[in-house]
């Protein structure tokens, strides 16, 4: 048992280390991350959503920042220039923030989509004619 798990994560490692290879090699910028998902859809808005969150970031020099969700520091990185960070996570609408300090250097808002429309307004009474 202990084989097929030491197997599986040796798979995701390698796996997060290839994506995170070929997203540094698409990186023009000093300091730039990849998100995902940043939208996400539930049944029911007010139920939020919960999904597994990724993220890698990478910079051309060493920084110590700190990954933040909703105002909540989830994972930090000492004089690193990349990492990676993946949680199921349950949201309803906030903000993902890296920070060097209290300096926000980079930001994405989530975002959660309802599978259930707005109710809608009836445009004219049911009693007209016309």
């Amino acid at each position: 048992m202990w084989r097929v798990q030491c197997c599986l994560a040796l798979l995701l490692t390698v796996s997060l280390s290839s994506q995170a290879e070929r997203a540094a090699d698409q990186c023009a910028e000093p300091l730039c991350w990849q998100v995902s998902p940043i939208v996400c859809v539930a049944d029911k808005l007010e139920q939020g959503c919960e999904a597994e969150l990724r993220v890698i970031w990478f910079s051309d020099t060493p920084r110590t920042v700190c990954l933040y969700l909703a105002e909540q520091a989830e994972r930090c990185w000492q004089e690193a220039t990349s990492g990676q960070w993946r949680q199921q996570v349950n949201w309803q609408r906030g903000w993902l923030s890296l920070r060097q300090q209290q300096q926000v250097l980079l930001s994405t808002e989530l975002q959660v989509l309802s599978r259930q429309p707005a109710k809608r307004r009836r445009i004219s009474g049911a009693w007209s004619i016309f």
